[in-house]
């Protein structure tokens, strides 16, 4: 029994990755349905909430407000949550962060090349070959700036995660099968 949390950058396959996983251990995959627990808690619409991670004005569609401090924390407390099941895979939202400190919790950090990303985003997203860098680009710069404003400075410090798999150099049954032995779970 165990947590996976996956940090990935865009178009480096982490959802993919993510799905496998799940699947491989028998465990919950969990990411942007994270979103609309979260939003009940602060009492605003999923595309608020959403526009807010991705720019933090804090009037919403919807023209709820939504509070950084109150935001931050009740992730926290879904994350939490969420990992206290156990068995689950998290993709993203910033939960290496937040289940730092949890025991049996792995922290997985995806990176690739610009050239394998594009080929992915290609191949996996409704893009035109023509704006797939400047899509990725800005999609990297959003989580980037999300994690920065979560975790503060040391966002991206590599001391935040047990592995980090270039997955240029691996497939991403390689990835789930490296992932699995070196957090032990292979049964």
């Amino acid at each position: 029994m165990a947590i996976i949390t996956i940090s990935r950058e865009m178009a480096a396959g982490g959802k993919e990755l993510g799905r496998l996983l799940a699947r491989r251990l028998d465990y919950r995959y969990v990411d942007k349905s994270l979103l609309q627990d979260i939003a009940e808690d602060l009492n605003v619409s999923e595309k608020t909430l959403a526009s807010f991670e991705e720019t933090r004005r804090y009037e919403g569609y919807d023209k709820s407000a939504v509070c950084e401090e109150e935001y931050k924390k009740s992730l926290g407390s879904f994350l939490l949550g969420t990992a206290i099941e156990n068995n689950v895979v998290i993709i993203g939202r910033a939960a290496y962060f937040f289940l730092k400190d949890m025991k049996n919790c792995y922290h997985i950090r995806l990176v690739a090349p610009m050239d394998w990303k594009k080929t992915y985003a290609l191949v996996n997203y409704k893009i035109s070959p023509d704006h797939v860098q400047e899509f990725i680009e800005r999609e990297d710069e959003k989580r980037k700036w999300f994690r920065r404003s979560i975790c503060g400075m040391r966002f991206n410090d590599s001391v935040w995660f047990h592995l980090t798999l270039n997955m240029s150099r691996i497939s991403i049954e390689k990835a789930a099968e490296l992932i699995i032995s070196a957090s032990n779970l292979s049964g």
